[in-house]
């Protein structure tokens, strides 16, 4: 039903024919312009009522297997899965269930595929020790180790990521430039690389040589790496860390922002094992400015820096290839920010506390006193750029409170899953600004078009009495889904968008 009443006084128009042509224009204006929540379609569901009788229900696992299109679905109980495969269709190819669990269960970080066999990894709260299930499809039987041989002891694990259906850790050897990646086949076997960077001057804020392991390693902490799914709307929540990993095409890139001097890139090739290294430098750095913050964000070849003090800030682009630089916009607290498309934002945590700030000197005594940081997606073929500082608080607290009611939450980048991408997203604390530029990076006016992640909130928002538990967002079949359970009547639902 339409949400309100036209009303057309049809004085002037000739014929009866006219009028309701008028009318039907209208309508149709209206209806391209105001955009629906209801811009989804059920893709189909899953009844677990059967499996789950008496039983509780702890994680939901999707694997999008990029071959075949095919839906993998694991959904972990107590002491059993229960694994389902489904076709790009929704169609049911195969069921059937695990009695034995690995340790570390509640850790789960990825999924290696090699035919239909499927192998599902774990990992112990410190990263140290993993685990493995293999699932095969074709014989409906399963295996697991409780102890995969990837020995940690002289390492600190950075991140895993998924690359040709495989997982991989990345993890750096202590007191040394070296860089190590794992490939994990199955839950028996894996290989490893080492790549040495110890022909790499690296130094300190404080001009002091060090080493790559040092710059990566949070001591007593976890790694200060953020890991970037590539292309997809990110909060800034996710990019104030110093050092970033991505993955785009088979290109593994790892960069640093430790000092407001420079920006350091490390490329591995994941097929040729070939590497570079190059610093990119800060055009505006002077040390003579006061609270200094700066970062950087990888998209389609080009490094983004933002370079943040009391007085100035500065945004400039380079092409990673030619290491020239494209862009370069500077501008002090006195000036407007000419280039924005949307107010100074203060957003709190949630979409319900917002505000706005007037000055530019205001938005940068926020950003230069906070985790400063920039993202970058692409979205009807121009580039929403947003420059902004961020506090911490989805990345931690919040993943480990509502981990065990996500489904499939990963740790690492995957090809599909975009989970954590979405939450961290939608419930952000941070102070920004939003840019539309074109592909010649030239500054364009409009409004910052909406993308999946605000429509998928919008619906969920839209629905306040659906609990939307264990909810899933990844790419299928070039659709967006929203998988979530409906605790009532133990069916699990998947909404493309």
């Amino acid at each position: 039903m339409f949400p309100f009443y036209l009303i057309v006084k049809f004085h002037g128009f000739k014929t009866h024919r006219k009028a309701m042509r008028f009318i039907f224009l209208f309508l149709l204006f209206v209806s391209i312009s105001v955009p629906s929540l209801n811009a989804q379609t059920e893709w189909f569901h899953i009844d677990t009522h059967e499996q789950s009788h008496d039983k509780t229900l702890r994680q939901v696992i999707q694997v999008i297997n990029p071959e075949t299109n095919e839906l993998v679905v694991f959904f972990r109980y107590t002491t059993f899965i229960v694994a389902h495969k489904y076709n790009q269709e929704g169609v049911l190819k195969n069921t059937f269930r695990t009695e034995v669990l690995p340790k570390y269960k509640h850790n789960y970080f990825g999924t290696s595929i090699h035919g239909d066999a499927y192998t599902l990894f774990f990992q112990n709260d410190y990263g140290t020790k993993f685990s493995a299930l293999t699932l095969n499809f074709e014989t409906s039987g399963f295996q697991f180790s409780n102890k995969l041989n990837i020995p940690l002891k002289s390492e600190t694990l950075l991140g895993t990521f998924e690359y040709k259906s495989t997982i991989y850790l990345l993890s750096t050897v202590k007191r040394s430039s070296k860089l190590k990646l794992y490939k994990l086949h199955n839950h028996e076997e894996h290989s490893e690389d080492t790549f040495d960077f110890s022909h790499i001057e690296l130094k300190t804020y404080n001009g002091f040589k060090t080493d790559l392991n040092r710059i990566l390693d949070g001591g007593y902490e976890l790694p200060d790496v953020s890991l970037i799914h590539h292309g997809e709307p990110t909060s800034l929540e996710q990019v104030i860390q110093k050092n970033k990993l991505y993955l785009d095409g088979d290109q593994l890139i790892l960069t640093n922002d430790v000092d407001a001097i420079s920006t350091t890139l490390i490329t591995i090739d994941l097929d040729t094992k070939d590497t570079a290294y190059h610093r990119f430098p800060k055009p505006s750095f002077d040390k003579k400015d006061h609270s200094i913050k700066s970062n950087s964000f990888i998209l389609d070849s080009r490094l983004y820096t933002i370079y943040v003090a009391k007085e100035t800030l500065d945004f400039s682009v380079f092409d990673i290839n030619s290491k020239a630089l494209l862009k370069r916009i500077v501008i002090s607290d006195k000036d407007s920010i000419a280039f924005k498309n949307t107010p100074i934002i203060l957003e709190g945590g949630d979409f319900q506390s917002y505000r706005e700030l007037d000055k530019t000197k205001q938005f940068l005594k926020k950003v230069s006193n906070s985790n400063a940081g920039l993202s970058v997606y692409k979205n009807n073929g121009n580039y929403v750029v947003t420059l902004g500082s961020s506090e911490t608080m989805t990345t931690s607290a919040f993943m480990m409170l509502y981990g065990g009611a996500l489904g499939g939450i990963m740790v690492g980048i995957s090809t599909s899953l975009l989970t954590t991408n979405f939450l961290t997203y939608t419930k952000t604390k941070s102070t920004r600004i939003e840019c539309l530029f074109n592909n010649d990076l030239t500054s364009i006016s409009g409004t910052i078009p909406k993308n999946h992640f605000d429509i998928i909130n919008a619906y969920i928002e839209s629905k306040p009495k659906t609990s939307f538990a264990f909810k899933s967002i990844f790419k299928a079949n070039g659709s967006y889904v929203l998988g979530y359970f409906d605790e009532d009547s133990k069916i699990y639902k998947y909404l493309t968008f």
